[in-house]
């Protein structure tokens, strides 16, 4: 790894990086301040008022009212999907497609680094970069919760379907990556890591939304995050769940290094 070109990126997308996790945490704080352990069930019957279709699509039709359920259904329903997704569409095509299709690829080649040398850089940025919004939303969600509801949280659970939770995000940067490294221009370069990834989500949600199309389901990766099944304890599902995750990630990330490193460049 090349920590020249790390801190280069890290200085042309803190602010992004920055913004992504300060929106998500937003959602936290927010969600955590609404949350009334004596009226649980009042703030329960006020989101059951909202269109059906509209509560399954943003997971909020399985709330709850204790802490755990209510914390998780609010924020991995919708807002912890669909900004690391946004996110790491962005940081992906930037990181390597937009340095090809601007020209600045040649300058990078042109010094002493090997292709894989750069590409890995790349690589670990951004997963440094999902690793950072994640970790700093966990962890200000635990302390919040701790010190507003003392032992009202499973901590246990929590952890589990956030760990879940950041490697499907993580597969879905390798898809992105994947493509920026494949195509030499960010238009092409995004109708792939755009598309996929978008179309995986859209199809998590409609299966959420009609029972006709249940089976949508099966044809996304977001299903993998089961948060009932999760909450429920099943050490089981959340430790094959994240093997297969890691095996995929490794699987797209490899790729994307071995594709990189012989392609024909337009530079």
């Amino acid at each position: 790894m090349n920590m020249t070109l790390f801190k280069a990126s890290l200085k042309s997308h803190w602010k992004f990086v920055l913004g992504v996790t300060l929106f998500i945490l937003m959602f936290v704080v927010i969600a955590i301040s609404m949350y009334d352990p004596e009226s649980a069930e009042r703030m329960k019957q006020m989101f059951e008022m909202m269109p059906d279709g509209f509560m399954k699509a943003f997971g909020f039709d399985e709330l709850g009212s204790e802490l755990t359920s209510y914390l998780s259904n609010y924020l991995h329903g919708y807002i912890m999907l669909i900004s690391p997704l946004i996110g790491s569409i962005v940081l992906a095509n930037s990181l390597i497609a937009k340095h090809v299709d601007t020209g600045n690829m040649a300058y990078l080649l042109s010094t002493p680094n090997s292709r894989i040398k750069i590409v890995v850089t790349q690589m670990m940025f951004l997963l440094t970069s999902m690793t950072f919004m994640f970790a700093i939303n966990i962890g200000v969600a635990l302390i919040m919760s701790e010190a507003s509801y003392t032992g009202l949280l499973d901590i246990s659970a929590f952890l589990q379907l956030n760990l879940v939770a950041f490697l499907v995000a993580i597969v879905v940067s390798g898809i992105s990556f994947l493509a920026s490294c494949i195509f030499n221009d960010t238009k092409r370069s995004l109708t792939v890591g755009v598309g996929i990834p978008v179309l995986l989500f859209v199809a998590k949600m409609i299966s959420e939304i009609s029972d006709k199309l249940e089976n949508l389901k099966y044809a996304s990766i977001y299903t993998v995050i089961d948060i009932q099944k999760i909450l429920e304890g099943d050490p089981t599902y959340v430790v094959v769940s994240s093997i297969i995750l890691v095996g995929v990630s490794v699987l797209l990330f490899a790729a994307s290094i071995i594709i990189f490193n012989r392609k024909n460049l337009v530079i």
